[in-house]
């Protein structure tokens, strides 16, 4: 990826004000190409040492694209002073963000309205990704020492803000018919049915398509932020509340188009192409992704500062944040792969001290609660893919960590909570794996069979927390003039805390990784990763 920019920013002062004006052009050309290895199934390790393969599934042909996505953009900001205890901060910004454009005419779409798969200035009029857009951006700030003393100040600030998308919202369509060609195929993994890895392809035969595709309407995200804040100096102690707010919209957001009609049916808005579709006319359709805008997210938090001078150039630190976040979709890795974390494509609903003489000391402390996480099924019979969640039966379980031990005493990983608590509607009482009046989770289907959407909320469970101590020991010594080396010991994750990652977060019956922890939250060498030491010498002049 290449990135061209030129831009310039000039200032006017001029009696009480200081203007800032100014702009840029950017150009960015991002070449890209992978192939896909493949992917082959044997049923069971029996059947691998054999060679009786049940699945095979490539994509044939080079994905690549040669692509450019440009902008323009343009400022102007004013900063007055209203006296000595009001100042103004007043600014706009344009940016006009024309549709992307690949230079090898790569780009396949899939066109909603006819059934058709379309290639890029080719017959059907699709000429472009989506519509060119352009935005203003007004942003507001507000600076008021109410009692003229410098301290009591109060802040408040209002933005409009739109950030350009990179180019992954639309290569995927140089992932469609003509480009490449899906092949795939199906066997029981006996002697008597399989596939072999040598002639898999030979075997195979032409897969139903899953186009990926860009909504035409397609805009850029964009985020509005606002806050209040009052800062007081109390003696030694200097305390901030304040108010923050988020609104996003326009966020991107993948969906599928082509989900079953009925959870758990078999019907498709879309059976297959059109015949009069230029590309592949009559083809069978399966999943179709598409990349939206339709996303949003709302933040609101009260955040309380504190920050306290003690003697001998030590100041500690502190603050509390009390928030709400709410979005349509979430990129948690549950089902991320195809429409993120929805469930329903159709219902989109430090501190820091100082001592003297060259002598430093370092404290960070962090500590959250768990985040989040949601809990799905592996059924992709109901919408196509596997983010469909269970219902609830029950009360949510409660959150008992206890580490499962090897044989030797130590852990290999925990029971976040309670996993046998997972049942199917479909079997009969009495049978493995039946409902229960100890049953929590149960598979999204009555006792007849019938799917449908599962009742349970998503991310309704919590995670473990996070709590990481570094500290660190620093010399400043003066060498000549300006000169001087700075000497170091810092520590990492200080009291080697465990922080531990997410629990198996797939409900099925019988599964031995559902609420099982079997990983660190980070991996070695990240903050709150096992504890590190390094020393280190720098020398500044």
């Amino acid at each position: 990826m290449t990135t061209f920019a030129v831009g310039d920013t000039a200032t006017y002062l001029h009696g009480n004000h200081i203007v800032k004006f100014g702009g840029e052009v950017r150009r960015v050309k991002h070449y890209g190409f992978g192939q896909d290895p493949g992917r082959f199934t044997y049923p069971s390790v029996a059947a691998f040492q054999q060679g009786f393969g049940s699945a095979f599934s490539i994509t044939l042909g080079t994905q690549a694209f040669n692509a450019y996505v440009n902008a323009i953009g343009g400022f102007i900001q004013d900063s007055v002073s209203l006296g000595s205890s009001l100042k103004l901060d007043l600014g706009l910004r344009y940016d006009y963000l024309p549709s992307p454009t690949e230079a090898d005419n790569k780009l396949v779409t899939f066109d909603p309205a006819s059934a058709l798969l379309l290639q890029i200035n080719g017959a059907g009029g699709f000429t472009q990704v989506t519509k060119n857009g352009s935005d203003f951006q007004p942003r507001v700030g507000l600076i008021w020492n109410p009692k003229g003393d410098g301290k009591t100040v109060v802040r408040s600030a209002y933005a409009i803000m739109v950030n350009q998308s990179n180019t992954g919202y639309f290569t995927g369509e140089t992932g469609n018919p003509p480009i490449v060609s899906p092949f795939s195929g199906q066997a029981s993994g006996t002697a008597a049915n399989n596939l072999k890895l040598d002639s898999a392809v030979s075997q195979a035969g032409s897969a139903a398509l899953a186009p990926s595709f860009t909504d035409a309407n397609f805009r850029p995200g964009r985020m509005q932020t606002w806050n209040v804040n009052v800062e007081r100096e109390i003696g030694t102690l200097g305390l901030m509340v304040g108010y923050f707010g988020s609104h996003g919209d326009r966020q991107r957001i993948p969906i599928n188009p082509n989900q079953f009609t009925t959870p758990g049916g078999t019907v498709r808005p879309y059976a297959r192409l059109s015949a009069t579709s230029p590309i592949l006319s009559g083809a069978t359709l399966g999943n179709i992704t598409e990349s939206t805008s339709l996303g949003w997210s709302n933040y609101k938090g009260l955040w309380v500062t504190a920050n306290q001078r003690l003697a001998h150039g030590l100041q500690l630190s502190g603050s509390y944040t009390l928030s709400k976040s709410t979005d349509t979709n979430s990129y948690d890795g549950t089902g991320a792969g195809q429409n993120g974390s929805l469930q329903d494509s159709t219902n989109l609903a430090g501190s820091v001290g100082r001592l003297k003489d060259g002598w430093q000391l370092v404290v960070v402390e962090q500590a959250q609660t768990g985040n989040p996480f949601n809990v799905i099924t592996n059924i992709s019979t109901i919408t196509g893919v596997t983010s469909v969640r269970p219902d609830l039966i029950g009360s949510l379980p409660a959150i008992a960590p206890a580490p499962n031990l090897d044989k030797n005493g130590f852990p290999v990983s925990y029971q976040w909570f309670d996993s046998s608590t997972v049942c199917d509607p479909r079997i009969a009482a009495g049978a493995a794996g039946a409902c229960t009046s100890s049953s929590i989770f149960a598979l999204p289907y009555n006792a007849a069979g019938v799917a449908h959407f599962g009742n349970l909320g998503r991310n309704v469970l919590y995670g473990p927390g996070f709590g990481n101590t570094d500290f660190s020991v620093i010399k400043n010594v003066t060498l000549q003039g300006s000169a001087r080396v700075q000497l170091r010991v810092e520590v990492f994750n200080l009291f080697n805390q465990a922080n531990l990652g997410q629990p198996g977060r797939t409900a099925t019956v019988g599964s031995t990784s559902f609420g099982v922890i079997s990983n660190t939250r980070f991996p070695t060498g990240d903050s709150g990763s096992a504890r590190q030491i390094q020393f280190a010498a720098k020398f500044l002049f």
